[in-house]
């Protein structure tokens, strides 16, 4: 029976040896005995649609000559023009940029030497209104030079919107924070928070503009072309996902 004992009393002693050793402050200790705080996550969502407001025009302008310094000359001076006409119609200057220009040689089939120059240059206007696209388009009718390139729409209050829907989201939270609150009878003090980006859907819309030379032979265009079918400034989509963890005391 001593024997017994004996060898009960060495399997406690082996055990109580064996087990971690705890150890640091009180607080550290509490923290480690009783780990888990009370904590909720709130997530909530915004969203505000709007409609797109600006358009970019881009027009390319290209002239051509056997000598460099003559097509680069006729680009620069109809830059100037259609600077002037568009000005003359209530665009702004600030509102009309030109992009570098490039210039392409045409090689002729024998020799080193090319046969001409072609310098081209892309302008891109941005307007509001539909009148000021009509002038645009009598710019490209009146000059055989230009062409219009593409045209893409935004929103013009767009860092305004993200915003605002951020707040939104955030201000749905504290209701939600708040109803709980008030029905448990408990205190939660914020502890953490993330965002998800407000950016827009489909931020920039590009429309690809196509031309098409009517057939001698047919009066009427090709069946096969498709008109835009879709309005230009249609709507655009702000949201926004706010998530704040709070702490129940």
């Amino acid at each position: 029976m001593n024997k017994s004992i004996l060898i009960l009393a060495a399997i406690f002693s082996f055990n109580a040896l064996s087990a971690p050793e705890l150890k640091g402050s009180p607080d550290e200790l509490k923290r480690f005995l009783h780990p888990s705080e009370n904590i909720i996550t709130i997530t909530r969502t915004a969203e505000e649609v709007v409609f797109k407001d600006i358009a970019i025009i881009s027009l390319v302008a290209t002239t051509e000559d056997d000598k460099l310094s003559v097509a680069l000359n006729k680009n620069s001076k109809l830059r100037a023009k259609i600077s002037s006409m568009l000005t003359n119609a209530g665009i702004e200057l600030k509102n009309i940029n030109n992009s570098k220009f490039s210039t392409s040689p045409d090689y002729g089939w024998f020799g080193d030497k090319p046969d001409s120059y072609k310098v081209s240059n892309v302008i891109a206007i941005r307007i509001n209104s539909e009148s000021a696209m009509e002038s645009i388009a009598k710019v490209v009718d009146q000059n055989r030079e230009v062409t219009l390139l593409k045209t893409e729409y935004e929103h013009s209050k767009k860092a305004e919107y993200i915003e605002k829907v951020k707040a939104q989201a955030l201000d749905n939270v504290l209701k939600e924070k708040q109803f709980y609150s008030e029905k448990l009878g408990i205190k939660l003090v914020p502890i953490s928070f993330s965002d998800n980006n407000a950016n827009p859907e489909h931020d920039i819309e590009v429309i690809e503009v196509m031309a098409y030379r009517r057939s001698k032979e047919k009066s009427n265009y090709s069946s096969d072309i498709n008109p835009m079918s879709k309005a230009s400034f249609e709507e655009l989509k702000y949201k926004a996902k706010v998530s704040v963890s709070f702490k129940v005391e």
